[in-house]
């Protein structure tokens, strides 16, 4: 029973680990798609990945896309 209790909570480890990738990729994403369309990331994007995927994910592949960006790894 111990085994069976431990497996499961392994899987929703991974389970979560996934989502949080998924999401990850979603925006980065939505945020390289507005960049080439319109040159930046509109407010309004933005708003709609915070409220989707949370504050934490959104910022942080903002910062990673620009990073990207700045540093040459993403022509435009």
């Amino acid at each position: 029973m111990g085994l069976f209790k431990q497996n499961s909570e392994t899987i929703q480890e991974k389970n979560r680990e996934l989502k949080k990738r998924s999401s990850e990729l979603e925006c980065e994403e939505a945020i390289i798609n507005d960049k080439q369309e319109f040159g930046r990331v509109r407010n309004s994007m933005m708003k709609v990945l915070r409220a989707k995927h949370g504050e934490e994910i959104a910022n942080r592949t903002l910062n990673r896309v620009n990073k990207r960006i700045q540093e040459g790894y993403l022509n435009q």
